[in-house]
């Protein structure tokens, strides 16, 4: 069954808010949350009708699956470039650290001559896949994007279905 970029843009922002839905959430991630969530409330999408080729400037080797805190850190250290102030990159730090790893987000970071230099989640629900927050310090993000799309553990090639939000 296909979904629709609502919807899965409704359940990544489910997905992360869970995150901090705990007995005793702190101040911080709880700002953080709304920070966050409001910057992703009302983004476009557009539809991917072919896969891109493979970038050459990151490699299957240089975009890993964060699977562990050392990643998550750089992933929530990435994403909180999209805010200004000081101030709101640390609470969103603080909400995005709180994550734990499960269905149906995944979250990348993108490796350049060693140093953390991007970062997207990637939703699957059914045959439909969307890629989101998308950051990257390159100036071409599509290059970050083709690699991850291209990557082993992302598998883009068997979904019906793939979006790809902007903002």
């Amino acid at each position: 069954m296909d979904h629709s970029p609502k919807e899965l843009l409704e359940i990544k922002n489910h997905w992360f808010s869970q995150h901090v839905e705990v007995d005793f959430p702190t101040r911080e991630s709880l700002l953080g949350r709304e920070l966050y969530l409001s910057l992703t409330n009302s983004p476009s999408c557009r539809q991917m009708k072919t896969l891109p080729a493979v970038s050459t400037e990151y490699g299957e080797d240089d975009i890993v699956k964060v699977d562990f805190h050392q990643l998550t850190i750089m992933f929530s250290l990435l994403q909180a470039q999209r805010w200004s102030s000081e101030e709101d990159q640390a609470l969103v730090v603080e909400f995005l650290s709180q994550i734990i790893f499960s269905e149906p987000c995944d979250l990348y970071v993108g490796f350049h001559h060693g140093e953390p230099s991007a970062a997207a989640v990637v939703t699957t629900k059914g045959d439909s896949m969307l890629v989101s927050d998308l950051v990257t310090s390159s100036s071409d993000p599509n290059a970050f994007l083709s690699t991850l799309l291209n990557h082993s553990t992302v598998d883009a090639h068997k979904y019906a279905h793939i979006f790809v939000e902007s903002h």
